[in-house]
């Protein structure tokens, strides 16, 4: 049987969307009933440094259900540890980041913190805290990576990656 000129394309495209449909449940994290919020293991702190040169931390860190959440950013160099951003009352951040730093809530969870125009110049070990928890990340200067776009974008929308296969498939069939 042959197929009529633009039904294929047409069949693909129902066929991704259905696809992303049914994989959608698959990329997404839905144990927020959790009483143990030990399953961070599996998502990692990181540090990079973006084109404008910003210094973007992540902290994939999730909050206690029923707290008020308090989150608090700091790097050590060597023994020094000082507070980069914070909003845990009575607590201040080192005075020469006050002015260009801030942070933004990640969804479903998790903070992003931007030190604005700000370049490592030493091997420095960055911690978050949320809540009482905290993470840290050791970052050698010489292998500071710098943050790409496209992976900010699909780790936002992890749905799009089911999109992806489909969509090369749709171009090299239309290509044919």
């Amino acid at each position: 049987m042959r197929l009529l000129k633009g039904q294929l394309p047409t069949k693909l495209l129902v066929w991704t969307v259905t696809l992303s449909v049914l994989m959608n449940p698959i990329l997404t994290d839905d144990n927020d009933d959790d009483e143990d919020d030990d399953d961070n293991d599996d998502e990692e702190m990181t540090v990079c440094q973006e084109e404008d040169h910003d210094l973007r931390v992540t902290c994939p860190l999730r909050p206690k259900p029923n707290y008020h959440t308090e989150f608090e950013f700091s790097m050590s160099k060597g023994r020094r540890e000082v507070i980069v951003n914070t909003n845990v009352s009575g607590t201040m951040p080192d005075s020469s980041f006050r002015h260009n730093t801030y942070v933004e809530e990640l969804d479903p969870y998790g903070f992003k913190l931007i030190i604005m125009s700000f370049t490592l110049t030493e091997n420095t070990t960055f911690i978050c805290r949320v809540t009482n928890e905290d993470m840290r990340l050791f970052v050698d200067v010489d292998a500071l990576q710098h943050c790409s776009a496209i992976c900010v974008f699909l780790q936002s929308y992890p749905w799009l990656l089911s999109l992806l296969l489909p969509l090369c498939i749709l171009q090299t069939l239309e290509a044919l």
